[in-house]
Parts: structure tokens; C-alpha cells; sequence
């Protein structure tokens, strides 16, 4: 080999060797960029978010009860005839209000006052959740004990808790969305009847368990809690809020607070001692509304 082809050869070896550690030296600077730019996006300050966007998440976590316990206990007072009413609720009964307030919109300081008053008189502020009485005093009412008053509005009859149990399956079974409900308030009980056992017929052919709400019909021969005692266990206040609704007592009411109101939702309710309801209103109002009443 000649010293030419020996120089030509070098310079070719040293040619590529540079090459090499320039495609080095890119890999590395490449990888330093891209490790400089992961350390920035960690170490960056999360970007500050509008204030109203921060206000309404905020308001969506945490939305307030529409009746609170500070305000529950400013509500006790003495009635003329009742003595005194004290409402004394767990947080599941508490949340649970408020979840039915606001499902049947009874939501403004007016609905929920009409609303509560009812409830307090019906359940001396909720110390009696079922009627009281033996099977000979319901009778002479057309009812028995197994299908007297229940809930904060005491849903009674038979009939009624037909009706509510269809209302139930329509509201928490989808496959039964569309099965036909019957209101009490203007039809007879032949028509809730057949109404609560096509519900029934419909629920088997899809086999769909709907013990939940089919307990809240009495059975006297069932094996486990039905009708009224089982009302007033699970759903107190969800058949308050349906009588409400159902009835029409929320559309009733004139746009002006008072206790004409008052009678008025007393007369739809069915219940006696019209004046006790009236002072219930009365202590209840100013509270929520805070404000006195003119």
C-alpha cells in the first residue's frame, strides 16, 4: 500500500468516526432538550382558573341544605294545643329532606314551610311516623293497621300505597318507566288496583325484582315488613313529597306567604286541627324566609 492510499485511508476512518460522534452528541443534546422540557411542565405553576369557574365547581360539591339543622332547632316552639314540637333528625333523615325537597320541587322558603308545618302536626315533628290507634279505631275509617297512615304526610288506604308503589317502580325501575300510573286523586280504587298488579305481571315477565317497592303494599302473610310500618321506615319522606306533588298542594298555594296557605294545603291533606298547622307555619316561616311575616 502506497502512502497515498495509507493518508486517503486515515482520513476516511477519522471522516466516519466524526460522523458518529456528531449523531452522538445530537442524541444526547435531544434528550436533554426533551428532559429540560418534562422538568419545566413539573415545576410550572398550574395556570390560575377564573374565579366564577372556581365559584360554581364549588357550588356543585358542596350545595346547601335547604332547611339546616341550625335552622331546624330555631323551629321548635310550643303549640296551644300540642305543646312542644321539636324536630330532632339524624343526617340521613336531614339529607334525605333535602333530597326529596328538591326531587318534588318544594324549594322556595313558602313551599317549605306549608310543607314542614303539615309534616309537624301529621308527625308530631316527626316523633310518630305511623298513625296511631288500634286496628278497631282504623277500621272505623275504612283502613287497618296495616295500611294506616305512614310517612311524614300519612299515606293511608290500601289504594294509596298501590298508587305509590307504581310511582316508585315508574321513577326507579327503567324497564318500568312506562307502566301506567293511577291517581288516587281522581280515580277509584278498582282502576289503582288493576294498575298495581299490571306493574306487578310486567316486573315478573322481565323478571325484575321489585321487592323495594311492592313492600310498600301491606301483605299480611309476607315474612318481612310491608305496608305502613315499612313506609315509614324507608320511604318517610319520599311518600310526603309524592302525596305533595300528586296532589297538586305546591300549585295550590297563592304566590302570597300566609297562613290562607296554610288552610288551603290543610284541606288537601285531609288533616284536622287546622289552627296547630297554622301555628306550625308560623313558626317555620320566619326562619326560612327570614324575614317576619306581614
Amino acid at each position: 500500500m502506497t502512502m497515498t492510499e495509507q493518508k486517503e485511508r486515515i482520513t476516511a476512518s477519522l471522516f466516519r468516526d466524526k460522523k458518529v460522534w456528531i449523531a452522538l452528541l445530537a442524541t444526547i443534546a435531544l434528550a436533554v432538550l426533551l428532559a429540560a422540557l418534562v422538568i419545566w411542565s413539573l415545576l410550572a405553576p398550574a395556570p390560575e382558573r377564573a374565579e366564577d369557574d372556581e365559584e360554581e365547581e364549588l357550588e356543585e360539591e358542596i350545595a346547601p341544605l335547604l332547611v339546616t339543622r341550625r335552622q331546624l332547632e330555631e323551629m321548635t316552639y310550643t303549640d296551644s294545643s300540642l305543646g312542644e314540637l321539636r324536630w330532632e333528625l339524624t343526617e340521613e333523615s336531614l339529607e334525605e329532606l333535602d333530597r326529596v325537597l328538591r326531587d318534588y320541587g318544594i324549594t322556595t322558603p313558602e313551599a317549605i314551610s306549608q310543607f314542614l308545618a303539615q309534616a309537624a302536626v301529621e308527625t308530631a315533628a316527626g316523633r310518630y311516623l305511623t298513625e296511631l290507634g288500634d286496628d278497631a279505631y282504623f277500621r272505623k275509617y275504612g283502613y287497618t293497621t296495616g295500611t294506616r297512615g305512614a310517612g311524614y304526610l300519612h299515606l293511608t288506604f290500601s289504594y294509596g300505597q298501590m298508587a305509590f308503589a307504581v310511582w316508585m317502580m315508574r321513577r326507579e325501575v327503567p324497564e318500568l318507566a312506562d307502566i301506567e300510573y293511577v291517581n288516587p286523586a281522581g280515580h277509584g280504587e278498582e282502576e289503582i288496583a288493576d294498575s298495581y298488579y299490571a306493574a306487578l305481571r310486567r316486573a315478573a315477565n322481565l323478571g325484575l325484582d321489585i321487592s323495594d317497592y311492592s313492600r310498600i303494599v301491606y301483605d299480611e302473610g309476607s315474612p318481612v315488613e310491608t305496608g305502613a310500618d315499612y313506609i315509614a321506615q324507608r320511604f318517610a319522606w319520599e311518600s310526603a313529597g309524592y302525596y305533595w306533588v300528586t296532589n297538586s298542594i305546591g300549585e295550590a298555594l297563592s304566590s302570597a306567604p300566609g297562613t290562607e296557605n296554610t288552610d288551603t294545603a290543610s284541606q288537601l291533606v285531609g288533616g284536622g286541627n287546622w289552627q296547630s298547622r297554622r301555628e306550625a307555619y308560623e313558626a317555620y316561616y320566619p326562619v326560612l324566609a327570614e324575614k317576619t311575616l306581614s
